[in-house]
């Protein structure tokens, strides 16, 4: 009975695909209990083959019936959202960068690796949790961290947001939630029933309240991870 510890939660996961357990390994528990199950079936993995737009292989699909079943979760129960974005920690402190796919993510944090050496360790490169737990925000390390797998099991309360766009010059402004609202909700998954939609709004309100959001305007310098950090750090 292969239990998972996942955004702090223990999950009852029983993978088909031995691809799909490989990439749970790392979050394999010794606990007996969890807090609850996610169930995938060979028929739900084949409906999503077929209706899926681009080439897909079946493990693959499995893993995403998964992320779901866990993002829907976590959402509904836990106070958590999926977020995509490449998120890192340093000093014990999570910094989470948001963007469209191409933008540039995972490039801005290679520079942050570049720039700060071992200080930083890499959450999750793709698609990371944020959950808050004891009344602080936490974003969390998921098995699913995009093509290049650059992630670890592990968790970092957030310092600073910020919504990623390329430019020529390295800025990083202090934003409202209002300002980059599509930015932001375009980076979660949007539910389809009202309470859960409520809920989300709730959670990013109140994300936002406690953490400095940026709108970080960048090259591929390693001067913008310099920017990036010193704006979080000059935040009063």
């Amino acid at each position: 009975m292969p239990i998972y510890k996942i955004s702090d939660l223990n999950i009852l996961i029983k993978p088909i695909f031995p691809q799909t357990a490989k990439r749970l390994l790392p979050y394999l528990s010794e606990d007996s209990s969890y807090d609850f199950e996610i169930s995938v079936s060979e028929e739900e993995i084949c409906e999503y083959l077929n209706n899926s737009e681009e080439p897909c292989l079946d493990f693959m699909a499995e893993g995403t019936l998964i992320l779901t079943q866990l993002c829907n979760r976590v959402l509904e129960c836990y106070d958590g959202f999926f977020f995509h974005s490449s998120s890192l920690m340093m000093d014990g402190c999570a910094y989470v960068f948001t963007a469209v796919s191409g933008t540039g993510k995972s490039t801005h944090t290679a520079l942050w690796r570049r720039l700060f050496g071992d200080r930083v360790t890499m959450i999750n490169d793709d698609k990371p949790i944020i959950r808050k737990k004891d009344g602080r925000f936490y974003v969390y390390g998921t098995p699913w961290m995009g093509k290049a797998d650059i992630g670890n099991n592990t968790k970092a309360p957030i310092k600073a947001v910020y919504i990623l766009r390329r430019g020529a010059e390295n800025s990083a402004v202090r934003v409202k939630t209002g300002e980059v609202f599509r930015q932001i909700f375009e980076a979660t998954v949007i539910p389809t029933d009202r309470a859960n939609m409520a809920r989300l709004l709730e959670l990013l309100d109140e994300l936002f309240s406690a953490v400095p959001l940026f709108l970080l305007t960048c090259n591929t310098d390693i001067e913008a991870a310099q920017v990036a950090y010193d704006a979080a750090e000059n935040t009063i």
